[in-house]
C-alpha cells in the first residue's frame, strides 16, 4: 500500500449505495449493516484508494497481503467474498470489476465525508485529484484543500492497516508462508518399487504395494509404524493394491488384478482372518476408497457415463451389494477421486479433476451438503486429517509445499516449503511435523516408434522429466519441467540438451510445422506461434476457457478445441494464420481433432470414440469405438495414418479397422501421449517409466 498519510478527520467514505465507517469497520446502505472481516476491510480500502487504476494481482500481494507470494486461489476467494458483501437489494450493480488478464478496478467513484471546523461536506475525489491548476492565489487554497483530503485518505488506510495487524493478526495465517529444512530417514531397505501408500486412521499402520526389482507382481504390505513389523499378502500372477481402511483401522480393503479381472477384497489388518471377496471392479481405474462404518464402503468408480477416464464417488453396502452414486462431475472433466473420510465429522473429502484445475470438495456419505473448499493448480493426490488442529494436510509434490487447511475456518492456514532436493510421490501425514512419503519412482522420457520395424527407441532420456517431444528439421524440441512450469529445450542427437530462448511458462505441448517452419506452443488458456529459426513470437491467441488440444492443419491453419469456461461442452475451431480469423466447426464432444487428408477430419470424442467427419459438409462419415483405456487415450495423425494408444499399447486405425501394432508392458512403461513425426512411418511417444524407490520418513525441523 502507498505510504501516504491520511488525516484523522475522516468520518466515513461513500460509494454507490454504501457508506464505509472506518472506525467500526462496517458498511451500511441505510437498511442493512455488515461488519467486514479484516482482510476484506483492508482490500476494500485499497480499492478505494486506487480507484482510478487497474490493480494487478502483484499489487494486492505486495500492498494488501504484504507477502512475497500469495496463492491465486486466496486472491480469487477474497475478491469473490468482497463482491458478495458489497451486493444488496439497493446496490445490485458492479462494484469491483475484473479486467481479463490484467487485474481489478473499483467501478464506483468514492466520496469522503470528513470533519473540519466548518460543517461537514461531501467532496468528489475524482474532481479533487484532477484539480491540478497553475499556481495562483485561488489555486493555492484549492491545492491546500486537496492536500487535506489526500492526507485524510492516507490516515484512513493507515488506520485500516493498524487495526488489521494488531486486532486481527491471526487472520493472515491463511497466507502465511514458511520454509522448513527436513531430516529424512529411510524405512525400507529392500530394492524395488513402493506404490500407493495408505495410512490407517489411527496412524499406526501403513499399507502399500511393493514389487521387488526384477519381479513381475505387486504384493500388499502392511507395516506397523510402531514396531516396524511388516506383513505381506500376494500370489504369483496377481497384483495386490491397497484401496483403503475401515474406520477402526482393523480392516484393510484391497484390489487383486489378475489378467483381465479386477476384484475388491478385505482382510484383517493383522492378516489373522481369511480374506473375503467383496465385488468386481474396473480393471483400468486406479480406485481409492475407505470404509465409513456400518459395513459401507465409499470409493471412486471409473466408467461414469460410459467414459473410461471419468470417475464418480459411490457408496456401497457391502452386505447387500447395493450401491448409489453420491457425486455428479461434469462430463468435460476427469471426475471425482476419493481422498478421505473423517468419521467424527461424517465428512467425505474428494478431488474433482477438471481439465485446467483440481478442486477440493467435501460432502456427507449420502452426497448431501456438497461444497468446494479449495482449488489447486497441481494435483492433490492424498491428504490427511489432524484431529488436534482440525486441519486437512496435503503435499503438493510438484513444488514440495505442505498445505494446512482449517476445516473450522474454511481457509488455508499455512504453506510450508520443504527445503530438500528430494522428489516424492505418495504422501501421508503422521502430524504437521512428521510425514510418511514415497520417493519419486518415475522417469518421464521421449521415445520414437517405427511402424515398419515395430520398434520402440528412446530419443530423449535423461535424469530430468522430458515430455511433448517433436522432431524439427535439425533435431528435437521438448519440454522440461521446472517446478510447476516448463522450459523448451533443444537436442540435436537426443543425448545433448540446450535451453532455448523461449520464455519459461506453463506450456502444455509443442507442435512443429515443417512446411512453414513454425512452432505452436499450447498453454491452458492461450496458443502462441513462433518462427522456429528466429524464435520470434508471431501470433498469440487468447481464450476464455481451457485449450484442450491444438494442431497445425496444413500450411496456413491451426485446429484447436476449447472447453468453455463453465466446462459443460467443447467447441472446435480452425484458425487462419494469415487472415487471423477463426471459424467454428460442427464437431461435437471433441477433445482433440486434426486434418487426416483433403476430405476428412478426425476427432477423439469425450465418449471414447474416433469420429471421422467430411471436411466440406461437416457430416459424420464413420465412427470407431476405442478399446478400454489402460491409462489414457491419446491419438495423432502421422504420415496420413491415424495412431491411437490406450496407455499401454499402440494401435493403427485404417479403413475403419483398429489394429494393435505394438504391445507394451504397463508395469514398466506407460504411454501418456502420441505426437506426429516429420519422418515417415514414425510417431513420437511421451512415456512414464517405473523405477525403484523407497519408503521415507521426513521430519520438519
Amino acid at each position: 500500500m502507498n505510504e501516504v498519510k491520511f488525516h484523522r478527520q475522516v468520518k466515513f467514505v461513500k460509494f454507490g449505495e454504501w457508506t464505509l465507517d472506518p472506525i467500526k469497520q462496517n458498511i451500511s446502505d441505510g437498511e442493512i449493516e455488515r461488519e467486514l472481516e479484516p482482510l476484506l476491510f483492508r482490500l476494500l480500502c485499497y480499492f478505494i484508494l486506487n480507484y482510478e487504476k487497474i490493480i494487478t494481482r502483484k499489487d494486492l500481494v505486495d500492498d494488501v497481503w504484504h507477502q512475497h507470494y500469495v496463492d491465486d486461489n486466496a486472491i480469487n476467494r477474497a475478491v469473490s467474498e468482497l463482491r458478495k458483501v458489497l451486493k444488496s437489494e439497493k446496490q445490485k450493480g458492479v462494484v469491483v470489476k475484473t479486467h481479463y488478464r490484467k487485474g481489478y478496478s473499483f467501478f464506483l467513484t468514492p466520496e469522503i465525508v470528513y470533519h473540519t471546523e466548518e460543517p461537514a461536506t461531501q467532496v468528489d475525489v475524482v474532481n479533487n485529484l484532477k484539480d491540478d491548476l497553475p499556481s495562483t492565489p485561488a489555486t493555492t487554497n484549492t491545492n491546500h484543500k486537496l492536500l487535506i483530503k489526500l492526507t485524510c485518505f492516507a490516515i484512513l488506510c493507515l488506520l485500516c492497516f493498524v487495526l488489521y495487524e494488531y486486532s486481527h493478526k491471526n487472520h493472515n495465517d491463511e497466507d502465511l508462508i514458511v520454509k522448513s529444512s527436513t531430516t529424512e530417514s529411510v524405512l525400507s531397505w529392500v530394492r524395488g518399487r513402493y506404490y500407493l501408500l495408505n495410512l490407517s486412521p489411527n496412524k499406526q499402520l501403513a499399507a502399500f504395494s511393493f514389487i521387488p526389482s526384477n519381479s513381475n507382481d505387486y504384493s500388499l504390505v502392511v507395516k506397523n509404524l510402531v514396531s516396524g513389523q511388516e506383513r505381506n499378502l500376494g500370489e504369483i500372477g496377481a497384483n495386490f493394491m491397497p484401496l483403503g481402511w475401515s474406520v477402526d483401522s482393523g480392516t484393510i480393503y484391497y484390489r487383486v488384478i489378475s489378467g483381465d479381472t479386477c476384484q475388491v477384497w478385505q482382510v484383517d489388518a493383522d492378516f489373522s482372518s481369511d480374506n473375503n471377496f467383496l465385488f468386481d471392479c474396473e480393471l483400468n481405474h486406479n480406485m481409492t476408497g475407505a470404509g465409513i462404518g456400518d459395513n459401507h464402503l465409499i470409493y471412486s468408480k471409473g466408467g461414469y457415463r460410459n467414459r473410461d477416464e471419468l470417475s464418480v464417488l459411490t457408496n456401497r453396502d457391502l452386505t447387500s451389494g447395493r450401491e448409489f452414486q453420491i457425486t455428479s462431475p461434469n462430463l468435460n472433466s476427469y471426475g471425482d477421486r476419493f481422498l478421505l473420510y473423517i468419521p467424527e465429522r461424517q465428512l467425505v473429502v474428494f478431488e474433482r479433476r477438471q481439465y485446467d484445475t483440481n478442486e477440493l470438495y467435501i460432502t456427507d456419505p449420502d452426497g448431501g451438503n456438497q461444497a468446494k473448499i479449495y482449488e489447486s493448480e497441481n494435483r492433490i493426490w492424498e491428504l490427511n486429517y489432524d484431529a488436534k488442529t482440525k486441519q486437512l494436510i496435503w503435499l503438493d509434490n510438484v513444488d514440495n509445499v505442505l498445505y494446512e487447511y482449517s476445516l473450522e475456518a474454511r481457509q488455508l492456514n499455512k504453506r510450508t516449503y520443504l527445503e530438500t532436493n528430494s522428489r516424492f510421490s505418495s504422501f501421508q501425514a503422521l502430524n504437521d511435523e512428521s510425514l510418511l512419503l514415497l520417493s519419486y519412482p518415475f522417469d518421464r522420457d521421449i521415445y520414437e516408434y517405427t511402424h515398419s520395424s515395430n520398434s520402440l527407441e528412446a530419443r530423449i532420456k535423461t535424469q530430468f522429466d522430458e515430455e511433448s517431444g517433436v522432431r524439427v528439421k535439425d533435431g528435437y524440441l521438448f519440454l522440461v519441467r521446472e517446478g510447476s512450469k516448463r522450459q523448451v529445450y533443444f537436442s540435436e542427437t537426443g543425448e545433448d540438451r540446450a535451453r532455448t530462448q523461449i520464455p519459461v511458462g506453463k506450456i502444455l505441448a509443442i507442435r512443429y510445422n515443417e512446411v512453414t517452419n513454425q512452432l505452436l506452443l499450447q498453454y491452458k488458456d492461450k496458443i502462441e506461434l513462433y518462427n522456429y529459426d528466429s524464435l520470434r513470437l508471431i501470433d498469440t491467441l487468447l481464450f476464455n476457457g481451457v485449450v484442450a488440444s491444438a494442431e497445425f492443419m496444413g500450411k496456413d491453419e491451426i485446429g484447436y478445441v476449447v472447453i468453455e469456461a463453465h466446462k459443460l461442452k467443447s467447441k472446435v475451431y480452425k484458425y487462419s494464420i494469415s487472415q487471423k480469423q477463426k471459424i467454428e466447426l460442427p464437431i461435437l464432444s471433441s477433445l482433440w481433432f486434426d486434418k487426416l487428408n483433403e476430405t476428412t477430419l478426425v476427432s477423439l470424442s469425450s465418449d471414447d470414440k474416433i469420429v471421422f467427419y467430411d471436411i466440406n459438409s461437416g457430416k459424420v462419415k464413420s465412427e470407431i469405438d476405442l478399446p478400454l483405456s489402460k491409462y489414457k487415450h491419446s491419438i495423432t495423425v502421422s504420415g496420413g495414418d491415424v495412431y491411437h494408444s490406450d496407455g499401454e499399447s499402440v494401435f493403427l486405425i485404417k479403413d475403419g479397422v483398429i489394429e494393435k501394432i505394438y504391445t507394451g508392458n504397463r508395469k514398466l512403461l506407460v504411454i501418456t501421449n502420441l505426437y506426429e513425426s516429420i519422418v515417415g512411418e514414425k510417431i513420437i511417444l511421451d512415456t512414464i517409466e517405473n523405477t525403484d524407490n523407497q519408503l521415507i520418513k521426513v521430519l520438519l525441523n
